[in-house]
């Protein structure tokens, strides 16, 4: 019981529990040696009552000094050593340990930092013999990546119980904000994969192990996925499906509009055509027509003839189009255009390197321009072939400029009715441009002249050099059931997140101008699944709010408004812990919009502010500043005070707490929310 109480009272109260009980044990020794003397040696008893009352106060306020001094020299000094020792073990921090807080201890700080430099080298060590160990795992799984991230369909692997936890670069583009953890009913309609996965069920209890399809439309409607999905099994076991799709919606739709396009034209052309045969069935069977008849007969052979034209016509556009939509395009460097044309051409010919990208075909495009390049060679009339591009906003042109002789659009047009390849069979020039939606044609220029090529820009793919997201994550703990209360914070997602506004009056008509979050999945942040946008507050935003996180008036004119923001951060949140530094701040005007929003932020929250209170109780010092320098998290100068750079921060030094809440006994998120509750009184006495 004593063990128990000791641990409950801590280090300052106990030190100050000893020293009240020195100074009332003096004051009562006092007490005791007057009465016994008075009692001996009698006289009066009003010059030990006085001796008796100021020794006693002396003893109790030297006790008040000596423990106020020992409070501050030694009881501080040592639970600011024991944090930052406990900080360093528990959440991986390498810093030193600031000896002048513990100048009067004597050599417990220095042994204090070489313990500190001692478990730094023990972890350089592990982390060395960890490196070696799982040097081929890294290589291995590098090229996993590689070619997984870079598949041309989308790919993701579910849970049995279908939460993410992999997923590719495709499946984000085709499904949007995908991201690990999250029930994949999200992202696509469950019914048609259910089906696909009680039909792949039944077939596991024949025996078979096969790929199911499925026709899924994404949660949103807009797109149509067509794909299959396949077990994994481990040792007979099934620890999840594998999902490979793509994106069917233009296949659909280009397959209805074809159908449709049939169908009116067997419409438009059999009217015509039955009423063409039929008025020259009638000349046919009477020649003795006035010649009035017989001109009106013309005519409406005529009248006919033009409908029938009108409709070819019409659905000849109607098909180029339809054509134009379904034809493979994908993102090219120019580069790469510029180097296919150089390696196949037979005629010098300089390049001007450009980091551009194009969305085309790209072996129709070096055909044709290689074809171009041949015959401008041909004649020998024509030098100094140059191929270059110009950018313009969504247009990329390629220009193959020259000097001597121009080229005649003649010339142009017998060139594109060429075929290009026999690898396109008859496929013309004029076949790709028109798939491409576009056209070339020669001007003068600078003494010389060129062909110009316009063809739809494409936005760079991620090099070797970009960060990659974080794809998957096959260690995934089991989704939470029930209440949350009681589920480890090891096995909980979490959304960071923070919030930019016009002022600190939330109920004053202060209004929310950015919003930025990321998730974290498995203790791991999520740094490619983060949520970030500006927000129309509405309202003026003050000159001294704009100088603190530097969003303009016009920078959020076209932004949306916290309705539609509101509401995708909603969806961003979905299932996860909120966290936020000094979150009643920002979850005050979140909660002040839920009407406007449509949507309640009911998610359980955290708050970095009431846990740093109860982790490090002997410090008043609990800003997200302070806390970042306290775990060696960095925050650029430029991304402090934006609504992500300050998000990222807190995640830093979240996921450090975790391990500090660990060794605290602190382990599920209901012990975590009643450590803030108890700490709660503290946070009002700080500043923030």
């Amino acid at each position: 019981m004593i063990e128990r109480l000791s641990r409950r009272l801590g280090l300052r109260l106990r030190f100050a529990l000893f020293f009240a009980a020195l100074g009332l044990g003096g004051t009562a020794l006092i007490g005791t040696g007057l009465w016994i003397g008075h009692a001996r040696s009698g006289g009066p008893i009003d010059g030990y009552v006085i001796a008796g009352v100021l020794g006693g106060l002396g003893v109790l306020g030297l006790s008040v000094w000596i423990g106020l001094l020992f409070d501050e020299n030694v009881a501080k000094p040592i639970l600011a050593l024991a944090s930052d020792l406990t900080t360093r073990a528990r959440a991986d921090v390498d810093l030193d340990v600031d000896e002048s807080q513990a100048r009067h201890l004597g050599a417990l700080a220095p042994a204090a930092n070489a313990i500190n430099t001692a478990l730094s080298e023990a972890r350089a060590a592990r982390q060395r013999a960890i490196a070696r160990e799982t040097a081929r795992i890294a290589r291995e799984k590098a090229l996993f990546e590689a070619l997984f991230r870079d598949l041309g369909e989308g790919a993701v692997v579910v849970t049995p119980d279908n939460r993410v936890m992999l997923y590719n670069r495709m499946a984000q583009d085709l499904l949007g904000d995908i991201g690990l953890d999250r029930p994949l009913s999200a992202f696509l309609r469950p019914e048609p994969i259910t089906d696909a996965l009680s039909r792949m069920q039944k077939a596991r209890v024949r025996g078979e192990v096969t790929a199911e399809t499925f026709l899924a439309a994404s949660a949103d409607g807009a797109r149509f996925m067509l794909g299959r999905v396949s077990p994994i099994l481990s040792d007979e076991e099934l620890s999840g499906h594998v999902l490979i799709f793509q994106d069917a919606t233009e296949e659909l739709s280009t397959h209805a509009k074809h159908d449709h396009l049939f169908t009116a034209l067997m419409e438009g052309v059999r009217r015509p055509a039955g009423t063409i045969g039929a008025l020259l069935e009638l000349t046919d069977s009477d020649e003795d027509l006035t010649p009035e008849t017989r001109e009106r007969v013309r005519q409406g052979i005529k009248d006919e003839l033009a409908r029938l034209f009108a409709c070819v016509d019409d659905m000849g556009k109607r098909h180029a189009k339809i054509k134009s939509r379904h034809w493979p395009m994908s993102p090219v460097a120019a580069n790469h255009i510029f180097d296919g044309i150089s390696a196949s051409a037979d005629t010098p010919l300089r390049t001007i390197r450009s980091e551009a990208m194009l969305s085309c075909d790209g072996f129709a495009v070096i055909t044709l321009l290689r074809i171009l390049v041949g015959h401008l060679f041909e004649q020998g009339t024509r030098n100094v072939l140059t191929l270059y591009v110009e950018e313009d906003a969504d247009e990329t042109r390629l220009i193959l400029g020259w000097q001597g002789e121009p080229v005649t659009d003649g010339q142009l047009t017998e060139l594109l009715c060429n075929p290009l390849s026999p690898a396109y069979g008859e496929y013309s020039g004029r076949d790709a441009l028109n798939a491409h939606q576009t056209d070339l044609w020669s001007e003068p220029e600078d003494g010389g002249y060129r062909i110009v090529l316009p063809l739809a820009s494409a936005n760079p793919p991620l090099t070797p050099c970009d960060a990659r997201p974080e794809f998957y994550d096959f260690n995934l703990p089991e989704a939470p059931k029930g209440d949350m209360s009681n589920t480890p914070l090891s096995e909980l997602s979490f959304v960071v997140f923070d919030t930019e506004t016009t002022g600190l009056s939330p109920r004053g008509g202060d209004e929310i101008v950015q919003i930025a979050g990321l998730r974290i999945v498995n203790g791991r942040i999520l740094h490619g699944e983060t949520f970030e946008t500006l927000v129309n507050p509405g309202r003026s935003i003050p000159a001294a709010s704009t100088q603190v996180h530097h969003i303009t008036e016009e920078m959020v004119a076209d932004a949306p408004s916290i309705a539609e923001a509101g509401r995708r951060f909603h969806d961003f949140c979905r299932g996860a812990v909120l966290v936020a530094h000094n979150a009643p701040f920002d979850l005050a005007f979140l909660r002040l919009k839920e009407n406007v929003i449509g949507r309640r932020f009911d998610n359980p929250v955290l708050c970095t502010v009431l846990m740093s209170a109860g982790l490090f109780d002997h410090s008043g010092q609990h800003t997200l500043d302070a806390l970042c320098d306290r775990f060696g998290v960095h925050i650029p100068p430029e991304a402090r005070h934006t609504a992500m750079g300050d998000a990222v921060a807190t995640a830093e030094v979240f996921v450090r707490m975790l391990g500090l809440l660990e060794a605290k006994g602190v382990t599920t998120l209901g012990a975590a929310i009643a450590e803030e509750g108890r700490m709660t009184k503290i946070r009002k006495a700080q500043a923030y």
